[in-house]
């Protein structure tokens, strides 16, 4: 029996996975399927994967996983950013947000504290849409971040940065989530093997970086890195008591106990 993985194509995932998914590490034995944040939150809620990629804020809507204590994405300076092509930013003005289920998208409610209006769309389609249009206005993620200065953008709020001044937690964007079935291999098995790969990513970072590339075809590499360095971290690792604080003090907001 194969494990299902849901992954993104970003390369942060694929660099904490490349280990396993090259066969360079003891782990069981799993097919890998690649799909956006939001289409990950989606099948995550319909039992599609036994392990799968998904955004904290959809953690209440997936009652039958558990959360890991490693393999996601919580840190530092590395939250969602409202952006606008370019005009200032209007709160009566539709806002773009790469999945309802998102972080992102509690992020931006956080940080607003009001009502908006907002159009969901794929993270990779709202840059573009940004990108295109100066009144565009919307919260990009992922690697956007480091290339948004460079395209014209106007930078409105780091939403990291916000949440991070107000609750002095680390951000909580994303984690695995493991389906609970007596049939599946413990999920301490499971973190293990998560580990071991992570770890030999980082033992072979041009490797890694290389598989990354084939899934991240439009980055160049020092973005690709740029990515890889803020994304992945200790707490990727080990979630510690930080990491753990943070994901709870997160999920009570949420109305939400999951256990890790």
């Amino acid at each position: 029996m194969k494990l299902g993985i849901g992954i993104s194509p970003c390369p942060n995932d694929v660099f904490v996975f490349s280990g396993w998914i090259l066969g360079m590490t003891a782990a069981p034995a799993a097919s890998f399927r690649y799909e956006d944040v939001e289409t990950l939150n989606q099948l995550a809620c319909t039992g599609e994967f036994d392990l799968v990629k998904i955004s904290y804020a959809n953690a209440p809507n997936c009652p039958d996983s558990r959360l890991l204590n490693c393999g996601g994405a919580l840190g530092r300076g590395c939250g969602p950013l409202v952006l606008t092509g370019g005009a200032e930013w209007d709160p009566n003005r539709e806002v773009r947000v790469p999945g309802e289920h998102t972080t992102a998208n509690y992020l931006l409610d956080f940080w607003a504290q009001r009502p908006l209006r907002k159009k969901f769309v794929p993270f990779d389609v709202l840059y573009r849409e940004l990108k295109s249009d100066p009144l565009a206005q919307g919260v990009v993620i992922h690697e956007m971040r480091f290339t948004h200065a460079k395209d014209g953008l106007r930078l409105v709020q780091d939403l990291g940065e916000h949440w991070e001044h107000e609750t002095g937690n680390p951000i909580p964007l994303g984690a695995l989530a493991y389906r609970a079935d007596a049939s599946l291999p413990a999920a301490a098995e499971i973190e293990s093997a998560i580990r071991r790969s992570l770890d030999w990513a980082w033992a072979h970072e041009d490797e890694a970086l290389d598989l990354c590339s084939q899934h991240a075809q439009d980055m160049t590499r020092a973005v690709m890195k740029a990515h890889v360095d803020l994304y992945v971290n200790a707490f990727t690792r080990d979630l510690g008591h930080e990491g753990r604080r943070a994901a709870d003090f997160f999920l009570e907001r949420l109305g939400s106990s999951w256990p890790l």
